[in-house]
């Protein structure tokens, strides 16, 4: 699920735009609770700090966006003992070397297009995982 800048706290865009540990947030996702203790360094306007976690937030999109598309989902699910684990739910791109032998099969039958197993296996898991698009 892409995170919005709404999600992304506002320390974490702070520490990204100064250079200085003189403020606190009582609240991570509320600007009114920004407490700048600082004199020599201007605090960033509201402005600056969303745009700031606009761009942490696409970041992750994109880190996550590869993430899925290599490894698969996974949810956490309790097993047996009552434990959160990881469990895939989904598959991520079949191994380099599947691929190659999917796509020298598709080209030694003639058949490689869209319904060859090479190209339908790749598109199953890009329709799964749309490539984000910017400015969420």
């Amino acid at each position: 699920m892409p995170k919005t800048y709404n999600q992304v706290p506002i320390s974490s865009a702070i520490r990204e735009l100064v250079d200085t540990i003189e403020w606190g947030v009582v609240n991570d996702f509320d600007m009114s609770t920004i407490e700048w203790n600082d004199e020599e360094v201007s605090r960033p306007t509201d402005d600056a700090i969303n745009a700031k976690r606009q761009e942490l937030a696409d970041a992750f999109n994109a880190t996550e966006y590869v993430d899925l598309r290599v490894n698969g989902r996974f949810e956490l699910q309790s097993n047996d003992e009552g434990e959160a684990v990881p469990v895939k739910v989904s598959e991520g791109y079949p191994s380099i070397a599947d691929q190659l032998d999917m796509l020298w099969h598709a080209i030694d039958s003639g058949s490689l297009d869209k319904t060859s197993e090479f190209y339908l296996a790749l598109k199953s898991v890009k329709d799964a995982n749309p490539k984000p698009t910017g400015g969420q």
